[in-house]
C-alpha cells in the first residue's frame, strides 16, 4: 500500500488507514473533520481536512489512563467548484451514526468522524471509501 504520491505527498486517509491496519495497539482513537467552506472572497470552495491519531491505554481499575498522540494532521484544500460540489455530495451520503455526525449551516458542512478501535476504523473507511479517496486525489 501506498499512502504518498509521486511527488512525496501524504495521502491523509490512506495514511491513517496504513496505520491503523499495521497497530499493533489494540486501542486507536482515529478522529476525522472535514470542513467544506463557501463563504470566503479569496478561496469560494475551500475545504479543511483534519485527522488525529491517539493510543490509548485504559486501565482503570489499576487507575491507569495513557493516550499517545501518534498523528496530528491538518490539510487545507482551494476547490474547484465542481470537486467542492462532489465533495458535498460524498459527505452528504454517508449516513450519522455513533461515529458519523454532519452538521450544515449557510456556509459550512462538517463532518466529525471518532472511531475508537481498528475494526470501527475499517467499517468507517470500507463505508466511506468514495469520499476519502476523492479527497486523497485532490493531491495526486
Amino acid at each position: 500500500m501506498t499512502f504518498t504520491n509521486n511527488d512525496a505527498n501524504i495521502k491523509q486517509f490512506q495514511l491513517i488507514k496504513f496505520i491503523n491496519e499495521n497497530s499493533g495497539d489494540d486501542h486507536v482513537m482515529s478522529k476525522c473533520s472535514i470542513v467544506l467552506r463557501r463563504d470566503k472572497i479569496e478561496a469560494p470552495y475551500y475545504m479543511i481536512c483534519k485527522i488525529m491519531l491517539s493510543s490509548c491505554i485504559d486501565m482503570e481499575e489499576m487507575g491507569l489512563f495513557h493516550a499517545m498522540d501518534v498523528l496530528n494532521h491538518v490539510r487545507r484544500h482551494n476547490l474547484t467548484e465542481d470537486a467542492y460540489n462532489e465533495i458535498r455530495a460524498l459527505v452528504l451520503d454517508v449516513p450519522e451514526s455513533d461515529m458519523v455526525k454532519i452538521t450544515m449551516d449557510d456556509v459550512q458542512i462538517k463532518m466529525d468522524v471518532m472511531t475508537r478501535s481498528d475494526e470501527q476504523f475499517r467499517a468507517l473507511f470500507d463505508e466511506c471509501r468514495d469520499l476519502f479517496d476523492k479527497i486523497d486525489s485532490l493531491i495526486g
